[in-house]
């Protein structure tokens, strides 16, 4: 499965959307003020996984009518945040000289109808760019004078956007120009970072901005490679927050722990990388969720948001989840970019709308794992899953929890449930003495010390298996027309013809 070119291609679109609004821009007249807006206050915004708003990234480029009637379309659906633009290009597209025409009029229109903002701030000027890089997504030539634009609009915009995004999806190529540079991008958030506190200490910063894929050549970075480099890089003191993109169009987002690299299982090795470089009070906030609907129906479409909502709303380091977007730019369009809205082009809603309105909370089966609250199992890590038809799990630091039935659960250690996961597999029996059996397509035996690791065998080596061979320190491979694994105290093997037979050290 091939997350980053189906994600990416959908970036690409936007690019050349933003090209031509880039060259309208060359002739629109500028100004050279900047002074700080002037109207209320906004109610600030609730930091939690239950905070559900909208992206809009086309939201800058509306006319007035078009402004007002998607703030219309946004109060009536109970929104209380936004996540919306400030391209740089498209403000200050002569050096010095400042449009914020475009910009006062959508920040006043969120703020008049009391809705937190989200602030993204991208995209640099021709005169900006980097050699080699393509506008509007090429990387900043000097991240001093990136910094400096995102402090004059925190100056402008003061008390009005209650947070800040650094950059956009800086792990792809369509989002960062010429190449994915997790160095480069820290340098973004070290310029940034400071500038903006100084202006308004209040604003919550998100750093990453990160799409969920696979490392792809040197088009993309899979999230987890990037923070890491970005941690090594010096970035820790300089984001409140991370931000996550978890797009997929194939499986609901809760589906993915038993799948490598889906959005949830990127999202849950990102999590313990923050914990990792001691980051556990910074939160993962989602500011960009959805499918378009040429490339899935009106049903996946809110099925898919159904699942975003309810899952991430079981994750105590969530933060908010902004769904992409509220309307399509052309819903007979071939293009994915222009069908992601909730609403077609003429404003008709489409089924996610009625998920948008009247949002799912969470489920029985996660209220009874959110009873189970002892300490030694460590931080919530996922969210509640379906293991198999009749068994649910749950990921936290230190092991993995398990419903067999309604309210029995069981235990895995964390290496024993990554295992089980790797495997496919759900638990028969507890975890003790150093192993756990499991069934499934094909049942294994997991064994376990954190001196030998944890290892698999299949059945065979299971029933064969004595204490006095000790624990597994290799899985099961093959080797010669046969099986083997290795155990602290000699090792066992299986052949076609000669079964399972037990190797105890002293008996070589």
């Amino acid at each position: 499965m091939n997350y980053p070119a189906r994600k990416y291609s959908r970036v690409a679109a936007s690019v050349i959307v933003s090209l031509v609004t880039l060259a309208v821009l060359f002739v629109v007249p500028t100004s050279q003020r900047h002074r700080p807006m002037e109207f209320g206050q906004v109610a600030p915004l609730a930091a939690s996984s239950s905070t559900l708003g909208f992206a809009d990234s086309q939201f800058f480029f509306y006319n007035e009518e078009q402004v007002a009637q998607t703030v219309q379309r946004w109060v009536a659906n109970n929104i209380h945040a936004v996540r919306i633009g400030i391209p740089w290009a498209n403000v200050e597209t002569k050096k010095g000289i400042y449009d914020w025409s475009r910009a006062d009029r959508v920040v006043a229109a969120a703020a008049g109808a009391n809705i937190s903002i989200i602030c993204a701030i991208t995209s640099s000027p021709l005169w900006a760019a980097a050699p080699g890089s393509i506008p509007p997504n090429g990387r900043p030539a000097s991240p001093d004078a990136y910094g400096n634009f995102t402090a004059a609009v925190a100056a402008r915009y003061k008390g009005k956007i209650a947070a800040y995004e650094i950059w956009n999806e800086p792990n792809g190529i369509f989002g960062y120009r010429p190449v994915p540079d997790p160095s480069g991008y820290t340098d973004l958030l070290k310029a940034a970072y400071p500038k903006i506190k100084a202006v308004d200490p209040s604003v919550t910063i998100l750093g990453g901005v990160l799409g969920s894929g696979k490392s792809w050549s040197t088009w993309t970075i899979n999230p987890v490679t990037f923070l890491t480099k970005m941690y090594a890089a010096g970035a820790g003191p300089y984001f409140d927050a991370l931000s996550y993109h978890p797009y997929s169009y194939t499986m609901k987002f809760s589906e993915g722990m038993y799948q490598s690299d889906s959005p949830v299982e990127q999202l849950v090795r990102l999590r313990l990388l923050m914990l990792a470089n001691n980051d556990r009070a910074k939160s993962i906030w989602v500011t960009e969720f959805g499918a378009p609907t040429n490339r899935v129906s009106e049903d996946a479409q809110a099925a898919l948001m159904s699942n975003m909502i309810s899952s991430w709303r079981e994750l105590p380091f969530g933060g908010p989840l902004m769904l992409y977007t509220t309307r399509d730019l052309n819903s007979s369009s071939v293009m994915e970019e222009d069908r992601f809205g909730v609403y077609q082009a003429n404003w008709t809603a489409k089924k996610a709308q009625r998920v948008v309105q009247s949002p799912p909370g969470t489920s029985a089966v996660y209220q009874r794992f959110a009873t189970v609250t002892d300490p030694a199992l460590g931080d919530v890590l996922s969210p509640v899953f379906a293991a198999s038809s009749t068994v649910w799990a749950q990921l936290r630091t230190s092991a993995m929890l398990w419903e067999l039935t309604p309210g029995q659960f069981v235990l895995s250690p964390s290496p024993v449930g990554d295992v089980a996961r790797a495997r496919r597999v759900v638990p028969l029996t507890a975890f003790a003495n150093g192993y756990q059996d499991f069934t499934g397509s094909t049942p294994v035996r997991v064994w376990y010390s954190p001196e030998t690791g944890a290892h698999w065998g299949s059945k065979e080596f299971a029933k064969a298996w004595v204490p006095q061979l000790g624990l597994a320190t290799s899985d099961e491979k093959w080797v010669f027309g046969g099986k083997k694994i290795m155990f602290q105290n000699g090792s066992m093997t299986w052949a076609p013809l000669g079964g399972t037979k037990v190797w105890l050290n002293q008996q070589r």
